[in-house]
């Protein structure tokens, strides 16, 4: 498939932007020590930093302004000069003849990246976790989502990619980002309201990895556009974004509603990420009444590799019925993070079945009548008998908290009735009458 580019400007009326970003590349003399420094975040120590692509293509950026990242380091599969705002042109890119990268072409296959770009490094953390904070920002956006110009990038940790779809195991590139999937984590810069040339980009988001702390770790940043090397694309780090800081593991319930009644449990599978059977975290919950409650699995990982836990919700006995956000926090250290699940109490109220009960009898003087009930509704249930007529309940019968009431012995007509509760409510039985003879 051929492309034709427009090189036709679109003429905007725009105002002074608030921000200009400033670019220097290592075509421009910024030394490899610079940009190390530029990456590298607390907890991390990087080293043994090496470049492959053109030198117009790596370098670093300031006034990131309304980016999300105000400075860092950018890599480019065109000149990272191009990166400067406003969008004033609809198709900007410059073919630089470098080859694709073999790994990038694995994540696109059948079709083949150009103009790789790539970092490597060693890097050693003080921590179980090491993260890098980007954002991927296209000029393949919009027109060329589900396309073969499918521009890609990922950040190989010991050889596995970590730059993956929040929550989801997807590499991230143009077609699972963009305006149509995943459009909480895209931002738009059709209008030129973000102040660079792309046409579209994530939010700022972090990769994680889980590795050994005080092991020398190998990185390898890598981006190139897919089956031509025409219109541009770049993933923009930020200062200090390369880091070794604690973070929590992110826990996905693999369902975001269920449904439970009264005194019985349910189960929700959970997927966590940044994490591994051996990560130190806690998990704990809020959003249910006292009488509920709920506990957590230790983490264990499936035959791919991927970590597990299992929330158990037990419901109380008094927990009324509604819908109830339940906040799942995981803690590692001082970080924290949350994620939620509503759960709805199915409380049911009560109701006794068949018609007229409990059922009048007629007994001789003196002796005792058995009057019974059959009710249904959430559990628990209560019972309390009483003398008279519904809805006097001056009259209790002590010990009378059953289905089956019987009866003192009887010296004259009597009517008896009965309260039947549940966590959900009550209902009153019409009055029987024990007739004496």
């Amino acid at each position: 498939m051929v492309r034709r580019v427009l090189s036709a400007i679109v003429v905007l009326v725009l105002a002074a932007p608030l921000y200009a970003i400033t670019t220097k590349s290592m075509a421009d003399g910024l030394s490899v020590a610079e940009l190390a420094a530029m990456m590298t975040g607390p907890g991390a120590t990087i080293s043994n930093v090496t470049l492959t692509g053109s030198g117009s293509a790596i370098g670093t950026f300031t006034n990131g302004g309304n980016l999300g990242l105000s400075d860092g380091i950018i890599l480019s599969t065109g000149n990272i000069s191009d990166a400067a705002g406003p969008n004033g042109n609809t198709g900007s890119g410059v073919g630089l003849g470098a080859p694709g990268h073999p790994a990038l072409d694995a994540i696109v296959a059948p079709f083949k990246t150009h103009d790789a770009a790539v970092i490597e490094f060693d890097v050693i953390t003080a921590t179980p976790t090491f993260s890098i904070q980007y954002v991927f920002a296209s000029e393949e956006y919009r027109e060329y989502v589900d396309s073969e110009f499918n521009d890609v990038f990922a950040f190989f940790v010991d050889g596995g990619n970590i730059a993956l779809t929040p929550g989801a195991i997807t590499p991230i590139t143009i077609n699972t980002i963009n305006h149509l999937r995943n459009t909480n984590l895209y931002r738009d810069n059709g209008d030129a309201s973000i102040d660079t040339q792309f046409d579209g980009m994530t939010t700022v988001l972090t990769a994680v990895a889980v590795v050994e702390p005080n092991v020398t770790h190998h990185v390898r940043i890598a981006i190139a556009d897919t089956s031509d090397d025409i219109l541009d694309s770049a993933v923009i780090i930020a200062r200090g974004g390369i880091s070794g800081v604690q973070i929590a593991p992110v826990i996905v319930p693999t369902t975001n509603l269920v449904t439970v009644n009264n005194l019985e449990s349910v189960q929700v599978p959970l997927d966590v990420f940044y994490a591994n059977v051996n990560t130190q975290a806690q998990l704990t919950s809020s959003g249910l009444p006292e009488d509920s409650s709920v506990s957590f699995t230790p983490f264990t990982q499936d035959a791919q590799g991927f970590i597990h836990s299992t929330m158990t919700v037990n419901v109380g006995p008094t927990t009324p019925a509604g819908t109830y956000v339940v906040t799942i926090t995981s803690h590692a250290g001082e970080a924290t993070s949350s994620s939620i699940v509503n759960v709805v109490v199915n409380c049911t109220p009560p109701v006794i079945l068949g018609t007229g009960q409990p059922v009048g009898q007629s007994v001789a003087s003196g002796t005792r009548a058995t009057l019974n009930v059959t009710a249904q509704g959430s559990s628990p249930k209560t019972y309390q008998w009483y003398t008279g007529y519904t809805g006097m309940t001056f009259s209790p019968i002590t010990g009378a908290t059953g289905p089956t009431l019987i009866t003192p012995p009887l010296g004259e007509t009597t009517p008896f009735w009965v309260r039947v509760t549940t966590p959900c409510g009550s209902t009153d039985s019409a009055p029987a009458f024990v007739t004496v003879h």
